[in-house]
């Protein structure tokens, strides 16, 4: 067994109701004066009610809320939410949404605890010392960022996603509520779903980071995600099926933290960073791709990962990888996502755009961890099946 490092900094609280308890969970972490990150669309539903509740117990405990937080975050939202941070004095954060919310929350942590540039900390370890405390509260089933140690972020100038990569960038506490999830849409219930199984996947993938930590959650998560992810979609008021999906998600989160993703996610950076698409759903789309691409280098985990799941019962590994591609692509059309770029509004590509998606994809570092090297003329022709 090769050796590994395993980081699961994250408290982690499951039930449903448990959001109602928010403002004790900051009080416990030394939080008095919180930033609560989120977006319109959750306050306007509600969902944030209960939560607020529970910080008007004690009237000096009144938070500040900060909730222009956009579907795909970017440099001046986080500017202008860590100025409204600083100028309210705050010492703590809370985040409730899905991913981008959450990341945001993270890198606006960056800036009330050190000023600055939030560009003068992009990239992998660049944190000098501890942030103020964060506690995470999501509102999808896919991202796992309430328990990751990255954070990414649109810079529109460059038309790329920013990485904010450290292990003190990982929330200090997160409360996993499936009742927050009830009304989460098909398309993006499917597509966060999507996210974590490729997050599964990935992590599976890596074989020079991953180890049997990370492949005993990707895989049980993987259990989960087939199990559940389909009765979601058609079911969104199915607690037992937005529970599991919840907690898979969050598992497949610690699983990719520590192992890394790859080649699907590396090109969904790319095209999200210059298309505007979800990522989720462009994870979605790739992934069939990015399968069929690793499967001549790893063809054994995917055909163990097979067996495991009882998708297949062959000892021929081939076989094995074959089926698990199999299910994964039947999964995708049973929920209804689309296989193709051009459904998901993507332009007609140049070659111009096409030499400038790879070189971004082959840059991105999530590809660092992919078990089979990558050129510029692979990544182009995975676009062109793709579109």
């Amino acid at each position: 067994m090769q050796p590994f490092t395993f980081h699961a900094p994250t408290r982690i609280t499951f039930g449903a109701d448990t959001a109602s308890s928010a403002g004790e969970f900051v009080k416990e972490l030394g939080g008095t004066r919180t930033l609560i990150v989120t977006d319109a669309n959750l306050m306007k539903a509600g969902l944030l009610d209960k939560i607020l509740s529970s910080f008007k117990d004690d009237g000096h405990f009144e938070p500040v809320i900060f909730s222009d937080v956009p579907a795909d975050s970017d440099v001046p939202c986080v500017k202008q939410a860590a100025q409204l941070a600083i100028e309210s004095r705050c010492d703590s954060l809370l985040a409730v949404g899905g991913g981008s919310v959450i990341d945001t929350a993270k890198v606006v942590n960056i800036c009330l605890t050190y000023g600055g540039d939030l560009l003068d900390y992009q990239g992998l370890n660049n944190l000098p010392s501890r942030l103020h405390p964060l506690l995470c509260i999501p509102t999808t089933a896919g991202t796992g960022s309430e328990v990751s140690l990255v954070a990414m972020i649109k810079d529109h100038a460059e038309g790329k996603k920013l990485l904010f990569g450290s292990r003190l960038l990982a929330p200090d506490s997160a409360i996993l509520d499936p009742a927050l999830l009830l009304s989460l849409p098909p398309r993006l219930t499917a597509g966060t779903g999507l996210d974590a199984l490729t997050h599964c996947l990935e992590a599976l993938a890596a074989v020079s980071t991953s180890s049997s930590l990370t492949d005993s959650l990707s895989i049980e998560a993987m259990k989960m995600i087939f199990a559940n992810l389909e009765r979601a979609t058609t079911d969104g008021a199915n607690l037992e099926a937005r529970s599991n999906m919840l907690v898979a998600s969050t598992m497949a989160g610690l699983a990719f933290t520590n192992a890394g993703v790859g080649i699907v996610h590396a090109m969904a950076h790319a095209t999200g960073g210059r298309y505007g698409t979800h990522h989720g759903i462009t994870n979605a789309v790739f992934l069939p791709y990015g399968l069929d691409f690793n499967r001549m280098a790893i063809a054994p985990k995917y055909a163990y990962a097979a067996r495991q799941l009882g998708i297949t019962n062959s000892t021929d590994d081939a076989k094995g990888a074959d089926e698990l591609i199999r299910v994964v692509v039947s999964l995708i059309e049973r929920c209804g996502l689309p296989s193709c770029l051009k459904d998901l509004g993507v332009p007609e590509f140049s070659e111009v755009d096409l030499e400038e998606l790879a070189e971004q994809a082959i840059t991105d570092p999530a590809i660092m961890f992919n078990p089979r090297e990558a050129s510029a003329e692979d990544i182009i022709n995975i676009y062109k099946r793709a579109y």
